[in-house]
Parts: C-alpha cells; sequence; structure tokens
C-alpha cells in the first residue's frame, strides 16, 4: 500500500509539475534571498576577520601628545594576553615624485609582527632608504622609481626623516589601510593619498609616536567577545600609557634642562673667548707702541748723525778753500828778495837802503818761515782732511746701515700696524660673531626655557581598531545587507506561504472525489495526508536546500566582487552557515507543509460520502460594483465577467495584491535604495559645494608671492575666495569623529561657494563669534544638538570650544564652519588660508586649468569637483550589486507568483475556457478573457506595492549607515514608473508561457473531465 500510494503521488507531481515547481521555485527563492541576505553580513565579518588576524591587525593603539621612549612597548611586552607589544613611528608628508609633483604620503613603521603588508609586486625593503608603496596608488612599473621628502614640509615632520629619498622596492595592500581611503590631514589637500612602509632605521628619531598592542587570542571582529576584551584591555593598558608618557615627559624636561645648561656653559666659554681677545689686542698695541717709539729714537738719532755730517761737510769745505787760497800770498815776498838783490849792486847806494833792504829780507825771511809753517800746518792740514774724509766715509757707511736698519724698523712697523689692523678686524668679527653666537644662546636658552616651561603633561589617547577608518567604515558596509535582511526576507516567507496555502488547497479540493475514494478504501487520515505532506514537503526540502547552496554561494559572492572595489581583503571565503541551513528548513516546511496540513485537515474532517459528491458551488454575491448602476451598466459583458471573477475569488485576489505588490514594494525599494545611493555626490557638488575645484596653496593666500599662480587665476577669469582648512576632532555625546573645520576669510563671499541649509532647504546662517555649523549627519552620530557646547581637538591635542548654532546639510564627509573671530580668539593668531576655492566659467576646461595650477611653485594640491564625482560615484557603484539582486529577486517573485496563480486558475477554470473556445472565441479573445483578470489584479496589486515600496524604503535606509556619506532619503518619479512597468512585464512574460497552455486545452476533454 505504501508503494502504491508513492507511485500515486509521484504520477501527481509528474502531472502537475508546474504546481510544484511553484512551490519549490518560491521556497527556493525565500530561502535562497533569506540566507543570501543572513549569510552576507557574517560572511563578510568572517572574510575581513580572517585577513586581519592573517596580517596580525592591531587592537590596541597608545598615542602620546610627546611620543614614547624606544622601550616604551616593552611595558606591555610579556603581560597576560598580550601576544605582541611595538613601538612604531608615523607620519604623514609631503613627497615629491619623479615627475615633480607633490602628493601627500602617510610612512608607517615596518613592523615585526603587527600591520604587516601583503605583497603586490617586488619585494620588501632591505635598506633604511627603501620603501613599500601603496599598491592602490602606484602601479607595479613604480618599482625603481624614487619619491623625495619635499622642502615644504614643516621643520618638525622632516627632521622625522633619515634620508630625504627613498626608493620604491614594492608596492603592497596593508591590513591598516584596508578601504580606500587613506585619512585627512593637515598637510597639501587635506587628503593622504597613499602609504609608504620603511624600516624602523628609515626614520631619525629618539623616540615612538605610537606603541601598538595584540592580544593573544582572534576574536571574531566586532562581536561582543572582542568589545569586552578590548575594554579589559583598555582598562589596564591606559594607566601604563600614561605611565610610558610620564617618562616621556621627564626626560623631555631632563635634555632640555641639559640644553639649557650646556647653553649656559657655551655662553660661557663666549665670553671667555671674548677676554681672551681683549687681552690678546691690548699686548698687540702695546707691542706696537714700543716698535713706534724704538722706530723715533732711531729716527732722531739718524738725524743728528745726519747734521753731524753736514758739519763736517762744511768745515772741511772751508778749510780746504783756505788750503787753496795760501800760495797767492807768497809771491810779494819772492818780488821783495829780487829787488833787495837788486839793489846792492848799485854803487854807492846808500848804506841805509841796504839796511832797510836787509831788513826788509829779515821780515821776509821771517814771513817765509812763517809761511813753512804755515805749509806744514797745511800739511798736517790735509793729512788731517784725510783722516776726516775716511771718517766721513766711515759716517756715511754708519748712516747707511742706520738708514737699512731704519728701513726694516719701518717693514716691521708696517707690518705691525697692518697686523694690528689684521687683529683689530679679526677681533671686531670674532666679538660680532661672538656677539651673534650669545645673542643666539640666549634667546636658544631663552626659548628653551619657555619650551620648557610650556611642556604640558601629555595626553595619553588609548584607541582600538574602531578608530581606523577601514575597520570602521568596513563595519557600517558589512551591515548594510543585514539592515536590508531585517525585512525583505519577511515578503518572501509570506509569498511562499501564500502560494503553498493557495496551491496545495487548490489541489485538495480538485482532489476531493479521490480523497473520498481513498477514506472509502480504508486509508486512513494520517496516510492520505501523508501524500500532500510528501508533495509539498518534497518541493519544500529541495527548495530548501537550492536555496541555500545558492544563498550561500552566489549572493555573498556578488556582493563580495562589489565590495571589493573599496575594501583590499583578499578573497572572499565561503562561509555556510548550519544554524541558519536549520532555521530557513524550517521555515520552508512550516510553509510549504504547515500550509498544507490545514488545507488537508479540513477536507480530511468531511466522510467519504460527502467527499466523493462534488462540492455545492458558492452562492452567487453581488459584488460592490454591481451596486453601482452608473459604472456597472456601462461596462461589456466579459468586462463584467472579468470584475466578478476578481472580486468572487477572495483567496486569490488577496494572494496575487500580496505577491504582485510585494514585488513592486521590492522594486521600489531597490530603485528608491538606488535614487538615495546614486546622487550623493551630485547633491554635493551641486548643492551644497557651489565651486568646481579647490586649490591648496604651499604659503597661506595673503603671504604667497607666486606671480605665475596669480597671472594663471587672472586668465582662467575664476571667480575665488581663499579660506582655511584644519583637520580636527570633534568630541560629542556619542562619539569622536574626524571632521574639516572650514574658516573663510571673507564671511560675505563664502555664501557664493558653500551653499549651507537644512535637509527642508532652509537657509543657515553662517555663524557668529564663538558659534559653529556642523553637518546634520555629523551631529546625528555624536549625539549633538542645536545650542550644545563641543570641543575641536588638533592633532597637538589642543582644544577649541565651540557652540553649536545651526545643523546643515551635508552629503559626503563631516565639515565645521566657524568664523575667523572664532579662530583667532582661541588660538591669538589668524588662520593660514592656504585653501582656494574657484567657480569656473560655463563650459571651461578643468583639468587644464588643474594641470596650469599644479605647474605653480605657490600650489601645492588641486582638488576637481568632478573627479571627486567620479570618485564617489564608483565608490557607490558597489551598492549596485545589491539593488541587482533585489530587483532580480523581486522580479522572480512577481513570475512565480503570476505563473502559479495564472496556472491555478487556468487548471481550475479548465472546463468554463473550453466553453468559450467551443462557443467560437478566437485564441487571443480566450487568451484576454483569462488574462484581463490578471491585468486588474497586477494594477491592484502594483498600486498597493507602491505604498508598501515607500515604507520599506524608509526602513532598509535607517539601517543603512556609511560613516561620513548621508542619504537624502528619496524616491524619484521614474523609480515608482519604472517599477510598476517592470511588474506588468514581469506579467506579461508569464502570460506568453502560459499562452501556450491554453492553445493545448482540448475541449472534449475539458468539457467530459467531470465524467
Amino acid at each position: 500500500m505504501k508503494s502504491s500510494m508513492k507511485k500515486t503521488t509521484h504520477r501527481e507531481i509528474r502531472a502537475s509539475f508546474g504546481r510544484y515547481f511553484a512551490i519549490l521555485a518560491i521556497v527556493a527563492l525565500g530561502v535562497g534571498f533569506f540566507v543570501g541576505l543572513m549569510v552576507t553580513t557574517p560572511a563578510m565579518v568572517k572574510t575581513g576577520g580572517d585577513y586581519m588576524n592573517r596580517l596580525e591587525l592591531y587592537d590596541m593603539r597608545l598615542v602620546s601628545t610627546l611620543g614614547f621612549e624606544k622601550d616604551a612597548a616593552e611595558l606591555f611586552d610579556g603581560k597576560e594576553g598580550i601576544e605582541a607589544a611595538e613601538g612604531a613611528v608615523s607620519a604623514d608628508f609631503l613627497a615629491t615624485e619623479e615627475d615633480g609633483r607633490d602628493r601627500v604620503l602617510a610612512a608607517q613603521t615596518l613592523l615585526e609582527t603587527q600591520n604587516q603588508i601583503e605583497l603586490v609586486s617586488g619585494r620588501f625593503p632591505e635598506a633604511p632608504d627603501e620603501v613599500v608603496a601603496d599598491a592602490s596608488l602606484y602601479p607595479e612599473s613604480a618599482v625603481g622609481s624614487t619619491i623625495k621628502v619635499s622642502e615644504e614640509n614643516p621643520e618638525t615632520t622632516a627632521e622625522l626623516f633619515a634620508f630625504k629619498e627613498y626608493t620604491i622596492v614594492g608596492t603592497a595592500h596593508a591590513v591598516y589601510y584596508v578601504n580606500y581611503e587613506r585619512g585627512a590631514t593637515t598637510l597639501g589637500n587635506g587628503r593622504v593619498g597613499g602609504f609608504v612602509y620603511l624600516l624602523p632605521e628609515g626614520f631619525d628619531t629618539d623616540y615612538d609616536t605610537e606603541v601598538f598592542l595584540r592580544l593573544e587570542d582572534d576574536y571574531e571582529i566586532y562581536s561582543d567577545e572582542y568589545e569586552a576584551a578590548v575594554k579589559e584591555l583598555k582598562a589596564w593598558a591606559e594607566p601604563l600609557a600614561q605611565q610610558a608618557a610620564a617618562v616621556r615627559h621627564d626626560r623631555i624636561l631632563a635634555d632640555g634642562q641639559a640644553e639649557i645648561e650646556n647653553g649656559k656653559e657655551q655662553l660661557s666659554d663666549g665670553r671667555r673667548k671674548i677676554a681672551a681677545a681683549k687681552t690678546e689686542l691690548s699686548s698687540r698695541q702695546a707691542e706696537l707702541d714700543r716698535s713706534r717709539q724704538e722706530l723715533a729714537d732711531g729716527r732722531a738719532e739718524l738725524k743728528a748723525g745726519l747734521l753731524q755730517i753736514e758739519q763736517g761737510k762744511a768745515q772741511l769745505n772751508a778749510a780746504l778753500a783756505a788750503l787753496q787760497g795760501s800760495p797767492v800770498q807768497g809771491s810779494p815776498v819772492q818780488g821783495t828778495a829780487a829787488q833787495a838783490a837788486g839793489s846792492a849792486d848799485m854803487p854807492g847806494a846808500g848804506q841805509e837802503q841796504l839796511a832797510g833792504l836787509q831788513a826788509q829780507l829779515a821780515a821776509l825771511e821771517t814771513q817765509e818761515a812763517e809761511l813753512l809753517q804755515k805749509r806744514a800746518e797745511l800739511e798736517a792740514g790735509e793729512a788731517q782732511l784725510e783722516a776726516g774724509q775716511v771718517q766721513l766715509t766711515a759716517a756715511r757707511r754708519t748712516i747707511s746701515a742706520q738708514e737699512n736698519k731704519l728701513t726694516e724698523q719701518e717693514q716691521k712697523l708696517a707690518d705691525a700696524r697692518k697686523e694690528l689692523s689684521d687683529g683689530r678686524q679679526e677681533y671686531e668679527d670674532g666679538r660680532r660673531t661672538l656677539a651673534e653666537e650669545t645673542a643666539d644662546a640666549q634667546q636658544k636658552i631663552s626659548d628653551a626655557e619657555k619650551e620648557l616651561a610650556d611642556v604640558e603633561e601629555p595626553d595619553v589617547y588609548v584607541l582600538g581598531r574602531d578608530t581606523n577608518m577601514g575597520y570602521a567604515c568596513y563595519e557600517n558596509d558589512s551591515s548594510i545587507v543585514a539592515g536590508i535582511a531585517k525585512v525583505f526576507p519577511f515578503f518572501f516567507f509570506l509569498v511562499a506561504a501564500l502560494v503553498c496555502i493557495t496551491t496545495m488547497s487548490r489541489m485538495v479540493e480538485e482532489q476531493r472525489t479521490q480523497i473520498g475514494v481513498l477514506k472509502a478504501l480504508g486509508y486512513s487520515e494520517a496516510r492520505i495526508m501523508g501524500k500532500y505532506l510528501y508533495y509539498a514537503g518534497s518541493a519544500g526540502v529541495i527548495g530548501s536546500v537550492l536555496g541555500f547552496v545558492i544563498g550561500s554561494t552566489v549572493f555573498p559572492t556578488v556582493i563580495w566582487s562589489a565590495y571589493r572595489i573599496l575594501y583590499n581583503l583578499g578573497d572572499y571565503n565561503l562561509y555556510l552557515d548550519w544554524r541558519l541551513a536549520a532555521i530557513s528548513m524550517a521555515a520552508a516546511m512550516l510553509c510549504s507543509m504547515g500550509a498544507t496540513w490545514l488545507t488537508c485537515r479540513y477536507e480530511l474532517s468531511s466522510t467519504a460520502a460527502e467527499l466523493i459528491r462534488p462540492k455545492s458551488p458558492k452562492s452567487g454575491k453581488r459584488i460592490v460594483l454591481e451596486r453601482i448602476p452608473l459604472l456597472w451598466n456601462r461596462l461589456s459583458f466579459l468586462a463584467k465577467v472579468s470584475v466578478r471573477n476578481v472580486f468572487r475569488y477572495k483567496q486569490r485576489f488577496f494572494m496575487m495584491v500580496v505577491g504582485i505588490g510585494g514585488c513592486t514594494a521590492l522594486l521600489v525599494t531597490g530603485f528608491g535604495v538606488k535614487d538615495t545611493i546614486a546622487d550623493v555626490a551630485d547633491m554635493q557638488y551641486g548643492e551644497v559645494q557651489l565651486y568646481d575645484m579647490s586649490v591648496t596653496l604651499k604659503d597661506s593666500a595673503e603671504d604667497t608671492s607666486d606671480e605665475e599662480l596669480t597671472r594663471t587665476l587672472e586668465e582662467s577669469r575664476a571667480d575665488w575666495t581663499a579660506a582655511a582648512e584644519v583637520s580636527m576632532d570633534l568630541t560629542g555625546k556619542d562619539a569622536v569623529k574626524s571632521t574639516t573645520v572650514v574658516i573663510p576669510q571673507d564671511m560675505s563671499q563664502i555664501g557664493q561657494y558653500v551653499d549651507l541649509h537644512t535637509s527642508q532647504d532652509a537657509a543657515v546662517a553662517w555663524p557668529q563669534k564663538g558659534e559653529a555649523v556642523i553637518n546634520e549627519k555629523l551631529a546625528d552620530n555624536c549625539g549633538i544638538r542645536v545650542g550644545d557646547m563641543v570641543s575641536l581637538r588638533n592633532e597637538d591635542g589642543e582644544k577649541l570650544w565651540v557652540k553649536v548654532s545651526a545643523l546643515s546639510q551635508n552629503f559626503i564627509y563631516n565639515y565645521v564652519y566657524i568664523s575667523p573671530e572664532t579662530w583667532e580668539a582661541d588660538n591669538g593668531s589668524a588662520p593660514r588660508y592656504k585653501s582656494l576655492y574657484l567657480r569656473m566659467e560655463e563650459g571651461a576646461d578643468s583639468r587644464a586649468l588643474s594641470e596650469k595650477l599644479l605647474a605653480c611653485d605657490g600650489v601645492s594640491a588641486v582638488a576637481v569637483n568632478a573627479d571627486m564625482l567620479n570618485q564617489v560615484n564608483n565608490m557607490m557603484k558597489s551598492l549596485d550589486a545589491v539593488i541587482l539582486l533585489i530587483i532580480v529577486c523581486a522580479g522572480a517573485l512577481a513570475f512565480i507568483v503570476i505563473y502559479n496563480l495564472t496556472n491555478i486558475n487556468i487548471t481550475e477554470r479548465i472546463r468554463e475556457i473550453a466553453t468559450i473556445k467551443v462557443l467560437g472565441f478566437f485564441p487571443k479573445e480566450t487568451a484576454a478573457y483569462v488574462y484581463r483578470e490578471n491585468i486588474v489584479l497586477t494594477a491592484v496589486g502594483a498600486l498597493a506595492g507602491l505604498f508598501a515600496g515607500v515604507w520599506l524604503h524608509r526602513f532598509v535606509m535607517a539601517n543603512i549607515n556609511v560613516d561620513m556619506i548621508a542619504f537624502d532619503v528619496r524616491i524619484l518619479p521614474l523609480s515608482f514608473v519604472n517599477s510598476v512597468l517592470l511588474t506588468f512585464v514581469f506579467m506579461l512574460i508569464v502570460d506568453v508561457i502560459m499562452y501556450v497552455k491554453l492553445e493545448k486545452i482540448n475541449m472534449a476533454e475539458s468539457l467530459k473531465s467531470v465524467e
């Protein structure tokens, strides 16, 4: 008997395979959609968790405003539950690439165990001046190229690097950066373009900027167990981090004090050098004075010698003149003697005359003797003259020697003067240098003392993975599908239950006679019900198995392939949730066998005689439309028949409306999600940020003197305004979020470039002194309301307190707007306006202008909003896979529902259809007679689905939360039209398929089927 019942059941399955397939397909669709959506989030979490655990992503990150000593990690290493503790250095810097452009990169220490990287090309660094670069930014061809630490970096940043140039030896993906976003920075355009990893020796620091900790156990990411473990770790790690920061603080104070003492010692040495130089200069001055006196004495002595020589020369000349005059005086003596001789010969001359002559002769002889005496004296004088001449010659030689000596002394004096002049110059230079060094040393000492006095107790931040942008965003993005899974499968299981109930109830009603015969033959109710339970149950089992397999493989794989655009988390790992399989199987059995049990229970309660007799038809009832003669009388006969059939079979009506309505609702939701997400970038750069591009300057707008930049801006004929953009962390009641603080230079013009308004399009006034306007999404995430006081903290830990004056609509990233007066009041100086917002003329080439601006020396970076628009749109494409799955599943749902109901409708009314065919209806008229009801029911279901889709869309969007992106929840009119059109397309496809079945109806057999 069991064998015969099985044969009967299998024969029934083959005979009504369309009905059987409808149950199987709707169960497979419901289970597949349910499993696929439910398993996607845990599958993504498991895949991401396996990747993060394999590459040892940190569990806790310790950051101090003063850094940590190199041995700070030893405080945590070896503690219970800690697998690894490592210190690291990280810094954002401007890198100049080989093409001359500057790009902001994040430099990270390549650790031994934590935060590992996965090579894509090349090799790991082996030398301190080698790096591995971001594979998402650098292609494989970049291996071998170099990057330079730009001179535009702040001094404190440039000092962190041991080299000015680094060679790229490989490209890789890093677990620290799992998504496309690399973070915000105060450099360049405010966005980090990529990362580089280098060996610890590649940094030139004697301290670590952070310490990473990793737990021994690999918990499931985002799980309660993991959060509890991190919370416990933070409880004891924070005091140790404070201790480590205090050690660094004390070391800085000690080094600062030592530097001050060293500076003071250098200052004392400088002063001693000045005193020694003064003493040496005085000694040289005294020596020069002595040399001057000796030279003066020599000159006086030389002058006296020269005077003495002149006097001797005069005396010699006088004596020589006297000697030359003596012979002239001797002539008279000679003449007188001759006269005397001649007089002696005179006769009788008188004796008197002779005596006179003799007296004269005696006088002459006396005179001659005197002359002879004088001659002797003259000869002696000549001899003396010759001796004097010799002495004069000797004196001349002595004077010449003295002159030579004097010349030498004058040369020595000149040399001494030059030496003294050089000494004075050297002294002045040394004194000036020493004075400058002394002043510098004094200034350094003063600055060091001031800096030392300003050193405050360090702020320590104990940060978990939730502060890592990639980790946090991945949680949000993976939960998107989970939000959809909360409600969508309900429709499928509801429709599956309705399909099973309708199908099996129609099947049981058709086989009333068979059930009665089986009861009359002695089959128990359980055996008879078992036939139908097996019929529905086998379809449910097969459908649930197929749905589980398809849902566990196809759905997550398709969605994962889309999310790989945003994340680098390796390949998808197949995830089979057997608990979910059991739940989905139970739900499938409940829909199929439960509905069958409910249907059969009522029929089996009747006696065999009642079941064998045909069931009495229901009494006819007037429908509501018949009570409105104005409308009813205007309908044709066939239209009246169709309307009666629509409202007569209420179960089919209800099921059609629910099935078709669910299909339309899903389509509306899918298109609505696309409308909400797809236009985010367009609304951001078309309704909020009205400028076309932003230019980041190397210096502030007031200090820049780049003539080429000025000329380029003038030639572009673009309007522009300056603003300051500062990356800061906003602390609210519920969370801490990174944000960009915008400070316009001209408050009267900024409204032309940034439009602040609410989500209801109400204008928002720009904030006054001490106030701030923040975007609505940021306020929701942080639990902030208008009137709250919030703090903004920069990377140095300095806080700025502002009052929230209004909330504005913003779609991409987080922004806080404050006035220049607010910044100046807190910082004591005007902000640096390094950003220019440009509005270009209609039709202008933004990319060409961008290239010209980047060629200017004063420009650091240019961000074109059109490029950002494309980037965000590409990011949003990852959700297209989810939307496509929704549309495909909605279409499949509509197809199955319409197919099943049409099949049941044709099967139930086969004698009626055969009758109208006998009456002469053409094939198209016969099809129109049947399909007219489908059209009406589809229209009613689609209309109901539009309203349900609006509610469902809002529910789904409330469960989709992407960090730093706010959605304007809306459904465009075209989406409603497309949803209705697709619903009718699915209906037409079913009608075309079922048209073949209508053509195959045999009129004779159908009319004799009762017999």
